[in-house]
């Protein structure tokens, strides 16, 4: 370099130059920056998982559809609880998609993204007990999820309360290389029979998407699919002709005594 270039001031140096400069200087600043993003990422994560308060906090109030979330302290997922009282539908309605077969063949109807469902173990009515496999295509760049899941259904004869359990049951089956298959999940369905013939309806929303699903975007998401749930999708669903006519003789669909 002649003894010109060297006298030259910032400004007037060449574009290359001053183009080497920058990148110099971007590169350095990357080389803090990297790892104090990091260490500001797993001080967050860390603080994330020491929250919580354990109590069921509401969300909120619209449209009859009261939605909480759980955060307990040393875990980083959020349950989510829904609540709705439903007048046009029995229990027998509410319980007829789960015992119906045909969702085989059109479980997309039920599910957004679902690839596939099967019964692995059709209804059993002395245990109360189903087992179903269950298929659903997540965004790039995330595998798809299985849900290999034991329903329980169970009705308590002194209050008529039906309660429906969806409970992560993986080793029931072999593993699918193309798939991950939930590790944790039990969803809770609790439908209570009132005095005017209403149906109160609750969903319990426990679940850990895993396979490296962030669970930033499950706890965001979360609360959003259980009032989607209760105010668009079950009665979407039940207002077909099949479920307004089911009954079935092992459920009391009969309004009980005020308790």
């Amino acid at each position: 370099m002649s003894k010109l270039e060297n006298t030259l001031p910032p400004a007037a140096m060449p574009a290359p130059a001053k183009r080497r400069s920058r990148l110099r200087r971007l590169g350095k600043a990357l080389i803090y920056a990297v790892p104090a993003l990091a260490l500001l990422s797993v001080l967050g994560n860390w603080l994330w998982m020491l929250s919580g308060s354990n109590r069921w906090e509401l969300q909120s109030d619209a449209d009859g559809v009261q939605v909480y979330t759980m955060k307990t302290p040393g875990s980083s997922a959020l349950r989510v609880r829904g609540i709705t009282t439903m007048k046009q539908f029995s229990l027998s309605n509410h319980i007829a998609p789960f015992l119906d077969e045909s969702i085989q063949n059109n479980c997309a109807e039920w599910v957004q993204g679902c690839l596939g469902y099967r019964i692995v173990q059709p209804w059993d009515p002395r245990s109360g007990s189903i087992v179903t496999l269950w298929s659903v295509e997540l965004f790039p760049p995330f595998t798809p999820r299985e849900m290999l899941l034991l329903g329980q259904l169970r009705q308590d004869p002194a209050t008529g309360v039906v309660t429906l359990e969806n409970i992560a049951a993986p080793n029931k089956l072999p593993p699918n290389e193309n798939r991950v298959r939930l590790e944790h999940m039990h969803n809770v369905f609790r439908y209570t029979p009132q005095q005017d013939g209403a149906v109160k309806v609750e969903v319990l929303y426990d679940m850990d998407m895993g396979g490296g699903f962030p669970q930033w975007a499950q706890n965001l998401m979360a609360p959003m699919v259980v009032r989607q749930m209760l105010t668009k999708d079950i009665p979407r669903q039940l207002n077909q002709e099949k479920y307004r006519k089911a009954r079935f003789d092992f459920l009391s669909d009969r309004t009980l005594a005020k308790h």
